[in-house]
Formats: C-alpha cells, structure tokens, sequence
C-alpha cells in the first residue's frame, strides 16, 4: 500500500503546480485506491480518521468536476462531422471557462490541504492498516473482488429490464469492485479479472460520458430544430447505450455459474400423475 500512498503524494504535488487532465484523472484514481483499502481493512476509524476520508472524498469529488470538463472536450473533439463544428466550438468555450473556474477551486483546495498537512496524516493513517491483522485471517483483495462481482452479475436484470438507472448503479459498483482487485498481488488471474472489469467499466462509462454531453447540448441548442449537433450525439448516445447493455449482459453470462442439464434419462421420464 505503501506505493500508493506514494503514487498520492506525487499527484499531489504536481497538481500545485498545475491542473493537467491527466494529473486530475489520477488523483482520482489513486484516491479511490487508498478509499478500498481503507474500507476493505476493516480498520475502526476515529474522529480524526474520519476527517481524513471526508477530505479525501471531498477533494476526489472537487478533481471530478474538473474531470468531467476535460472529457466533454474530449468527446466533442471525437465528432467528425464537418456540420457541426460551429456549434461544437461554443460548446468547448463553454467547458473550457466552466472548467477554469473549477480548475481554481481546486487549486484552492489543495493549497489548504497542504497546509493542513494531509500527506502526513494520511501516511500516519495508511501506517496503522492492514489487510494482515495480527487476529484475523488475512483478507485476499481478489476472492473478495470475485465474491462481490458473482453477487452483482447476479442482480444484472435481463434484457429491456436494464434501465439507465441501473446501469448507472451498475458504473458505480464495478469501480469499486475494481479498486479492491487491484490491491491484490499481481497474477495471471488478477489481470485477467482486471481487463474484463475494466472493459464493461468502459463501456458503460463511455454511455454516462455521452449522456452527460447530450443533456448539456439539449440545454444550448434544443430549440433548433434537427440540429445537426444534437442530431449526431443522439445517434453516438443510442449506440452507446447499446453497447453498455450488451457489455453488462456479457458480463452477466460470464460470471454466472451456467445451469446444469438434467440428465436425458430424467429428461424423457414419464411425469407422475395428476390427483383428481
């Protein structure tokens, strides 16, 4: 763990200096390691502890807002359509000022947790867990990964049962899912684990992205009829939703255990009769 608690400091001190999409995207990421961590340990936190997690929380949230900018430009930039590149223009200088004003904000965050001296406080908190308590069996990050994902592929509705909403709880459960499998010692059944939560986390995270996007562009130009702009996420949408279906399904099909055939003998057997 210690490694992360590292990756954390670094991130941090680079952030100071300036707010980069890819020091943003891994601030978040490296806290929502040191988060599974802590919660897969077990550890009772106090007061002080607490704080910590709450400042932690509210900084990966405030480093959210920041990234959602940076990847609505980023999707508006993957738009090929010659059609659209005026109104995606007003888009971007939208999300650009949107995201200057977060950008400070964070800036402002941060300099107040340094102050505050997180990077020493955490590393005191990171220093008094463990996932080898001295009383208890070790936790194996990866079982408990592997024992979470069979009980949410098992609530996976099926078909048109999959709605946005759950989809949208689905995201969520598999980061954290992730996360935990993560902290487990790097083997061949870690790996494989990792890719294939990682490539129904993207799809269904390109869905969100998506969504998000065309609820902002409805915001700026619904009143325009056929709308080239609109006219062209609303398909991108549309596939994308389909596509995060179809890899929740697969993912569904994949950790399920598969029913067992009845033997063709009990199969053929005469079925007893019915009592008048």
């Amino acid at each position: 763990m210690n490694a992360v608690d590292q990756s954390f400091s670094r991130v941090f001190y680079k952030l100071r200096a300036g707010i980069s999409p890819k020091k943003v995207h891994r601030l978040r990421t490296t806290i929502r390691r040191i988060e599974s961590f802590i919660a897969l340990s077990g550890l009772k936190l106090g007061r002080k502890h607490q704080e910590i997690l709450e400042e932690l929380t509210n900084l990966r949230k405030r480093a959210g807002r920041v990234r959602n900018f940076d990847v609505q430009i980023r999707l508006l930039g993957s738009i090929a359509n010659g059609s659209t590149i005026s109104d995606r223009r007003i888009l971007v200088q939208i999300f650009k000022a949107k995201r200057e004003r977060q950008s400070r904000r964070l800036s402002s965050l941060l300099k107040k947790l340094d102050k505050a001296e997180i990077v020493g406080r955490l590393e005191k908190l990171i220093g008094k867990t463990s996932l080898a308590p001295a009383s208890k069996k070790p936790i194996d990050p990866l079982e408990r990964a592997k024992s979470r994902l069979l009980r949410l592929a098992n609530e996976i509705p099926t078909g048109e049962n999959l709605k946005a909403r759950r989809l949208h709880e689905l995201r969520i459960s598999l980061k954290r899912i992730r996360y935990t499998a993560e902290l487990a010692e790097e083997t061949a059944a870690r790996a494989l684990l990792l890719e294939r939560l990682k490539s129904v986390q993207d799809a269904i995270g390109e869905w969100h992205d998506w969504e998000s996007l065309v609820k902002v562009a409805e915001k700026q130009f619904g009143d325009r009829v056929n709308c080239p702009l609109l006219v062209e996420m609303r398909a991108l949408f549309s596939a994308k939703y389909s596509a995060a279906r179809s890899a929740a399904a697969s993912l569904r099909e994949s950790f399920l255990p598969i029913p067992k055939k009845q033997p063709q003998s009990a199969a053929l057997a005469p079925r007893p009769a019915r009592l008048a």
